[in-house]
């Protein structure tokens, strides 16, 4: 107590004023307190340290390790997403031109479907006109042999010429 009397009393503790006897004991204290914590806990801390070194160096590697992972992942899926990209173009393309092809190929059936059916019908338009012109001549033939036949069973005035021609022309046109 006699010695922090007097700096006490000068009115301020003055910390940057050396005291050789504290400074030994502090000194002396400090190195039994290294040399108990060398033999007692000095191991045991310097292995948790290296222990907690260890673990920590060893996330760093397996994050490393998933991280390259991941990068390895990501780059196989843009791979296969390319592809299927790709794929799908081609099967577009492919798709594309099955139905230009399906398309040309309808309209070409289409086309000579067409063509056979106008045929037929011009062929069936010639076969009408033909047998309507032998019905015609048939039937020209015919009033021609009944106007003959009406004319040589009369005799032949000029009325009944006209009576015999109105009556022919109206079997005509019924």
């Amino acid at each position: 107590m006699g010695l922090t009397m007097p700096i006490l009393a000068e009115g301020s503790l003055n910390l940057l004023a050396v005291n050789p006897g504290l400074l030994i004991w502090t000194t002396i204290t400090f190195i039994t307190v290294l040399v108990v914590l060398y033999f007692t806990a000095w191991k045991t801390i310097i292995k948790a340290i290296d222990e907690r070194n260890d673990r920590i160096e060893a996330d760093i590697e397996k994050g490393k390790e998933v991280r390259e992972k991941a990068e390895a992942l990501l780059r196989e899926y843009e791979q296969k997403l390319n592809a299927a990209k790709e794929e799908a173009h081609h099967i577009l393309d492919e798709s594309r031109k099955d139905a230009i092809s399906q398309r040309d190929k309808i309209l070409e059936d289409a086309r000579i479907e067409a063509e056979k059916i106008s045929k037929r019908v011009e062929a069936e338009i010639e076969q009408a006109k033909v047998k309507a012109l032998d019905e015609l001549e048939h039937t020209a033939v015919d009033m021609a042999a009944k106007v003959i036949e009406a004319v040589f069973k009369n005799a032949v005035t000029a009325d009944n010429h006209r009576a015999i021609a109105e009556r022919e022309l109206k079997n005509i046109k019924n």
